[in-house]
């Protein structure tokens, strides 16, 4: 990453984020057994004989055991009774035994079928199990288990995983809270450095930086200046800043594999009274959308209310110019489940962990959103990590 350089002509100093994520620890293995008891909880009452799921997310999440996809399958076999196993390519031994711990470890050859190996580990259910499929599981997985487990019968098994990881334990949202606390440190450091004739590549370097200097890892940033903004995830022409546009900045990084994910836009000089007026709309939005965040409460309703606030300022009708959902889940992924989402009929529970990131785009002129993670709580309030904007003057507030 090559050095920036902000007004005075100096690489930014970002010392002051040092030590920023510190003192918030990882998940325990005491945790992810907690976690797999759950779930064998689940598969009993579902009468489904063991969850699989390939490397992912949701293996991270039942293992700890980080993992890149491949041609090669590693699975995780979780029975509903039972220590879990992983099956995996056994040339690749050491750097799985290195990475599972006491986790029991199932090896098949480059040339033998891992499918055979999950049915050996099976075959104690009894004959035609019921297997509980992590719903992102490959094809030529979801083929090779329907060849090699005979009379297996193949269910979804997303019912399982997302009543798992969509509701956060206390560690959880601890690292959510940190994370995102962070990455709004880093961004208001670097707000201050915004300069007139600045490329939005830029801007995303020190954006990258900042973030890595207050202890977060695999730091990401969508930098976009004027009418670059009204396209919601960019576009490949590159801008330069002038003085009366707004600086949209969407980004966010992990603290022990748990996301951020925020978006501010302020103004670089004064802006015209139509993108302040949508500034201002989008925060009432996104305030009415919040406060629907509530135990019992369907998604689609958080969507309606902000979409509505929208629609009522002069930018609809309905999502002529608020494009997309209202927010999405957070965790070990930036975008899982819940979705707020509209006619979602999904109910909100206590520990759930959301954006809310209503926004304008007008194309031609700007686009304008603002985006805070959110966790449902049990008395209603909602709880948003980290200060929330409170107006165009006063972006990243207290």
């Amino acid at each position: 990453m090559s050095k920036q350089t902000g007004t005075s002509g100096q690489a930014p100093d970002f010392a002051g984020l040092a030590g920023f994520c510190d003192g918030v620890p990882a998940i325990t293995d005491a945790e992810r057994g907690q976690r797999c008891a759950r779930a064998q909880d689940a598969l009993r009452a579902a009468g489904q004989h063991a969850l699989v799921a390939e490397a992912g997310a949701t293996l991270e999440y039942f293992t700890g055991v980080p993992w890149h996809r491949s041609e090669r399958p590693l699975l995780l076999v979780l029975p509903a009774a039972g220590p879990p196993a992983l099956v995996g390519p056994s040339f690749e031994a050491h750097t799985l035994r290195e990475r599972s711990g006491e986790l029991r470890l199932v090896l098949w050859a480059e040339h033998a079928s891992p499918y055979t190996r999950v049915a050996e580990l099976l075959a104690e259910a009894g004959p035609a199990p019921s297997l509980a499929l992590e719903p992102t599981t490959r094809m030529f997985i979801l083929e090779g288990l329907r060849r090699d487990v005979p009379g297996a019968t193949l269910v979804d098994g997303g019912p399982i995983v997302r009543a798992c990881r969509s509701v956060k334990s206390p560690a959880e949202l601890a690292l959510l809270r940190r994370a995102n606390e962070a990455t709004k440190a880093a961004l208001r450091q670097v707000a201050a450095l915004v300069r007139a004739d600045m490329l939005e590549a830029e801007l995303t370097e020190l954006v990258l930086a900042a973030q890595l200097a207050a202890g977060l890892e695999q730091p990401w940033a969508l930098v976009l200046f004027g009418s670059n903004a009204a396209f919601p995830h960019g576009t490949r022409g590159a801008r330069r800043l002038a003085r009366g546009e707004l600086v949209l900045v969407d980004c966010g990084a992990a603290l022990h594999g748990y996301h951020s994910d925020v978006t501010r836009t302020w103004p670089f000089g004064q802006v015209s009274p139509e993108a302040r007026h949508a500034w201002q709309a989008v925060l009432r939005a996104q305030t009415a959308g919040i406060a629907e965040l509530r135990p019992g409460q369907p998604c689609g309703v958080a969507d309606a209310a902000a979409r509505a606030v929208i629609t009522a300022a002069g930018f609809g009708p309905d999502d002529r110019f608020f494009t997309h959902r209202l927010g999405h889940g957070i965790g070990l992924e930036t975008h899982e489940d819940p979705y707020l989402v509209r006619d979602s009929q999904v109910l909100l529970v206590p520990g759930m962990t959301m954006s809310s990131e209503p926004g304008i785009y007008v194309p031609g002129k700007f686009g304008v959103r603002i985006e805070d993670i959110v966790a449902v709580t049990a008395t209603g309030a909602a709880e948003v990590f980290g200060p929330r904007s409170v107006s165009l003057d006063d972006p990243f507030g207290a």
